[in-house]
This record gives C-alpha cells, structure tokens and sequence, in this order.
C-alpha cells in the first residue's frame, strides 16, 4: 500500500509539472505573457507613491501656510481684559548663599537674580550687636547684648549662618507695602520661595522664615504676632458669621474680605522651597 501511495504521488507531481511546461510553452508561442506579478509589483509601488506624496503635501502644508490675519475687533466689550499686577504673585525668591542673602523676583518686578533687589551679608560676628542667640554666629548673646563665644563650650562651635534678618524684613515689608496696602490682597500673592542648598543649618532656614512671614520687631522690642491668611472653611465660616475679617487674637485673617495692612498683616507667609536651578 505504501509502494502504490508513493508512485501516486510520483505521478501527480509530474504530471503538474508537465501541465505548468505546457502552459508555459503555449505562452510563448502565442506571444501572450503573465501580467498579474507584474501588476501587483506596480500596484505596490503607486501605493508607496501616493502615500509620500500625500505625507509631503501635509507636512508642506503644515510648515508654510500661515492662517490669514484676522481684522481688528471694533468691540472693546470682548476684548480680553488685562489681568491687575497687584493680583498676581510677584514670585519672590530669598537665595542663601554661603557669603549672602539675595533678595529678587523671578517675574523681574522686583529684580533679577543678576540685578537683585537687595544683597544682605553675613553678620553675627563677635562683638556685634544682638538682642537674641539667634542673631549671633556662636549662638550666644551676651548680657551686654553683643555676640560673643559661649563661656559655657569648651570647643569653639561651628559658627552658623547669620545675615540681616530684619533689612530682609523691611524689604519685604517695604515691597508688600507698596503693592498691596488697603486693598484686598489675593491669597496667591503670600507666597514666597526659600532657595537654599541641603547645607544650610536649619537655625538659619528658621530665622529666615520667621522674617520672610512676618514683620520683625525693631531691635530690642518685644515681637507681636501677625495675620495669616487661612483657607480653613471653619475658621472663615466662624469669622464670616461674625462679620469680622481678622481674628480677635490677630493671628487668622481672611483673604477675601481684609484691607491689607502689612503692619499687622503677614508679608510673604506662603513659603516654597527650593535647592536651586535644574
């Protein structure tokens, strides 16, 4: 049975192959030739055509024919209106350095980084004036109020950044006052960005907040506290039914409805941090 099944198969085979030279042979003789592989060879290629022709036309399309200019609107009604500068944030940035403090605007309303509002240096140097630890190098004020080492270190600390906590105060003061004073200040204008690198004591991080967020007392007064803006529904729904826009103890207010008064109000209490420029 395998022998038969073979030669069938023989047979077969070389039968086609005897119909196929047969065709062939009656294709030459009568002139005629397969045309269908070389149809689909030339339907491929007009197909490739068209498409880069296409892509060609919109990319062309695309890169040189400009939208025709519009007319001016004679309607001042649907003009766009100009946002108030003093409703959006000034971006102020404090920039500790080593040797300095920067105060500047990434905006530019208030100075550039290359031309900055105000430089302060270091201070707390022995021997200069203090009324508290924290405006001394050494961490000690002495009774005379006067930065010296502590009697009580044997080994000289490392001294700690020190700079002119409250000239950034009045400079910040001197700024919120000019932009804001007796008007309703927007929440988004408290804020403020630290920028100071990964080695900067956190003694100096906190003094700097604390004369970033409010008004300083002059030197040797007594601190007072200053108003918050608060986003708290509570403590607004409180203040709203009472019909009162700064809490009693003048450490909330609310930003919607406060005149700004810088002298009892935060300066730039919305700080962001940020290790410097990517």
């Amino acid at each position: 049975m395998e022998l038969s099944a073979q030669r069938v198969r023989s047979k077969t085979r070389n039968a086609v192959r005897r119909r196929e030279d047969q065709i062939e042979q009656e294709e030459i003789e009568s002139g005629e030739l397969n045309l269908i592989p070389y149809l689909d060879m030339v339907t491929n290629l007009m197909l490739f055509l068209l498409f880069s022709i296409s892509a060609g036309i919109i990319f062309t399309q695309i890169d040189t024919t400009l939208p025709d200019k519009a007319p001016p609107s004679t309607n001042v009604a649907q003009q766009p209106t100009q946002p108030n500068p003093d409703d959006q944030p000034l971006k102020m940035v404090v920039s500790i350095t080593k040797d300095k403090m920067i105060l500047w605007s990434i905006t530019g309303i208030e100075g550039t980084l290359p031309a900055p509002k105000a430089i302060f240096p270091r201070t707390g140097h022995d021997g200069d004036s203090c009324d508290g630890p924290y405006m001394c190098e050494s961490g000690y004020c002495n009774n005379s109020l006067k930065c010296a080492q502590s009697p009580s270190v044997n080994n000289a600390p490392v001294p700690t950044p020190v700079y002119d906590y409250r000239a950034l105060s009045a400079a910040l003061f001197e700024i919120a006052n000019r932009h804001y004073n007796g008007k309703i200040r927007k929440l988004e204008t408290y804020q403020i960005i630290l920028m100071a690198d990964g080695t900067t004591p956190y003694a100096t991080i906190a003094s700097t907040m604390a004369a970033m967020r409010c008004k300083l007392a002059d030197f040797d007064k007594e601190p007072k506290p200053c108003a918050i803006p608060t986003e708290d529904e509570e403590s607004l729904k409180r203040m709203r039914a009472k019909k009162i826009s700064v809490s009693p103890d003048n450490t909330v207010l609310d930003p919607e409805t406060a005149p700004y008064d810088p002298n009892k109000m935060a300066l730039f209490s919305t700080i962001l941090f940020s290790s410097g420029f990517e």
